[in-house]
Order: structure tokens, then C-alpha cells, then sequence
């Protein structure tokens, strides 16, 4: 009967566990999102205004990579290359934001534009591209 009880209390402390973890962590909101522009996608960028991140996944196990390539839109309208960067394998992440510094620390009062493509050979080949201007927060 006590271990009966001992796996009782066990079990039900791993369930209260479990659901303060569930409930302590909210879910990211990102102001925007798009896929690359193949059939079956197999990239996905995230923008989130505030803080400059954006966020690229490789969602697809077909030999390409994700990249994205990202600019400032100056006031006349022309794009202000800013940085690139790349992940690959499937179900991998990347991202990049205002806190790592410098470069990544887009200029303010200016949209942003990110070119999402599926990569090949190391920059070589870009294809599947899909882009869009964004605001910053």
C-alpha cells in the first residue's frame, strides 16, 4: 500500500510539473511570417518589429538550406543591404536580432526588407525566393 501511494504522489508531482512548465512559457508572437515559394515549401522566415529578429527555418528534408537576406528601406526607397545568414537540415532554426549588436541592429524609422530562399552550394544557387517589407516595431 505505500507504494502504491509513493507512485500516486510521484505521478501526480511529475503532472504538476509538467503543467507549470506548460503554463510559465507563452508562446512567441511574431508580426509576421511567410514561406518560401515552392510547391511544398521548405523555408519559413519570422519578423518580430521589436528587438529587429528575424528568425528563418529549414522546415523541409529536401538538400536545401534556408537564407535570408535583409535590408533597410531608406526613405526614397531604395534598400540598404544590412546582413544575410543561412540554416540547413531539417528542423533547424536560425535567427538573428538588434541585441547582438551592430549589424543587426537595424537603422530605426525604416522598413525592412527580407528576401526568404532556399540555398544551395554555399550561396551559389538561390531559388524558391520569396520576399517582403516589414515595420519595425
Amino acid at each position: 500500500m505505500a507504494l502504491k501511494k509513493m507512485l500516486t504522489t510521484v505521478g501526480m508531482s511529475a503532472a504538476a510539473v509538467l503543467t507549470t512548465f506548460a503554463v510559465a512559457s507563452p508562446a512567441l508572437a511574431y508580426d509576421n511570417s511567410w514561406k518560401t515559394d515552392d510547391r511544398d515549401p521548405g523555408g519559413v522566415v519570422y519578423w518580430t518589429g521589436y528587438g529587429d529578429v528575424v528568425k528563418i527555418c529549414d522546415i523541409e528534408a529536401d538538400g536545401w538550406a534556408t537564407s535570408a537576406q535583409v535590408f533597410s528601406v531608406r526613405p526614397d526607397g531604395l534598400r540598404t543591404f544590412e546582413y544575410q545568414f543561412y540554416v540547413g537540415g531539417n528542423g533547424s532554426c536560425a535567427d538573428r536580432k538588434a541585441s547582438e549588436g551592430a549589424t543587426f541592429n537595424l537603422p530605426e524609422d525604416r522598413k525592412v526588407f527580407i528576401n526568404l530562399c532556399l540555398m544551395k552550394d554555399d550561396w551559389a544557387r538561390l531559388d524558391y525566393c520569396d520576399s517582403g517589407t516589414v515595420a519595425q516595431g
